[in-house]
Order: C-alpha cells, then sequence, then structure tokens
C-alpha cells in the first residue's frame, strides 16, 4: 500500500490534479483501508482517469486488482454526463448513500435524526431485553453508563448526531432507569 500511496503523491504534482475539498488543505493523499480501500476525489473524468492510472500501475507491480463486482464509485454534485463517463472508464456499480465502510454508514451530507433510527432502536432494543430482569437501581444506572451511553458515546466519535437523537436516547435511559419502559 505504500507504493499505491507513493503513486498518488506522484500524481498530486500534476497540474491537472485536483484534491478532494475536505483533504486540499492537508494535500491528504493516502488511502484509508483495513481491507477495503476507499479512494476520494474531485468529480472530474480527468481526476478519475489519473486515481485508475495510479491504481492500475499499482495493481500491475502488486498483483492486487479491484473486484469489481464489490466495487463502486459514489457521486455527489455532478453532471450526468460526468457520472456516465466516470462510470464507463472505472466499470464499476453506483453505490448511493449512505454507504457502509466497516460497518459504519457513511453520506456526503449532515445526518437526519432519520438516519439514527437505527442507533435509537439498537438501544431500545436492548432497554426492552434489560426490562424483564430484577435489576436494581444501581444494576440499571450501570448498564445505562456502560452499554447504552457507550453506544451513543461510539457514533457521536464517528459524526456528529443531531441534537434531537441524543436527547431522544437521554430520554429512553431515564423512562428506564424510572421503570417506565414500553414493549413496543
Amino acid at each position: 500500500m505504500e507504493y499505491l500511496t507513493r503513486l498518488l503523491i506522484q500524481a498530486s504534482h500534476r497540474k491537472d490534479f485536483r484534491f478532494h475539498p475536505n483533504c486540499k488543505k492537508l494535500k491528504h493523499v493516502s488511502p484509508g483501508f483495513v481491507d477495503d480501500l476507499v479512494l476520494f476525489c474531485k468529480g472530474f473524468p480527468s481526476l478519475v482517469q489519473v486515481l485508475k492510472e495510479c491504481f492500475t500501475s499499482f495493481s500491475l507491480a502488486s498483483g492486487l486488482i479491484a473486484n469489481m463486482a464489490k466495487s463502486q464509485v459514489y457521486f455527489g454534485g455532478l453532471t450526468k454526463e460526468d457520472m456516465k463517463s466516470i462510470l464507463a472508464m472505472l466499470q464499476f456499480y453506483e453505490g448511493s448513500f449512505p454507504l457502509r465502510y466497516l460497518g459504519i454508514p457513511l453520506r456526503p451530507t449532515k445526518w437526519k435524526p432519520g438516519d439514527c433510527a437505527l442507533i435509537v432502536k439498537k438501544i431500545h432494543l436492548r432497554l426492552r431485553s434489560w426490562s424483564s430482569c430484577h435489576l436494581s437501581f444501581v444494576g440499571q444506572a450501570q448498564l445505562i453508563h456502560s452499554v447504552l451511553l457507550g453506544i451513543r458515546t461510539f457514533w457521536m466519535s464517528i459524526f456528529l448526531l443531531p441534537n434531537s437523537v441524543i436527547c431522544e436516547i437521554d430520554h429512553l435511559c431515564r423512562k428506564f432507569l424510572w421503570g417506565s419502559v414500553d414493549s413496543n
């Protein structure tokens, strides 16, 4: 992967190269990955071609290739012409937001309360399963503190949760603590 990073750094010195707006200030080109590779660029076909050339050189040198069935390209604010051109060039499927990377849903805009329904549902299901247990007040408080607020903190460390979602989670926790969690 260091070789790919080096290729991308070299490409960033080309006159036709333009950084993704969120990477421009840092001049960040290093791909973020664990088992996957995610590359960002401004959505011009010429810039996508630069990334494709870098990846092709990397593939030839390393023997690692993109799995075309699992590879997707995501667009934001492009014309239909540019999107068609990029899809034809890469021959990837077009993905839709929110995309999931390492299990984390990602999107190009701020999260809305409806986007966080999964988090609230997960917390509500935990509360319902615990309400059938005979826990002391201290036991309930400990579960809320260590598990439920841990879930909330985990998601808040990844992206900003809407204030209404934070309030809803806190409200569910208070209801559980004071013995009024419904079974719906």
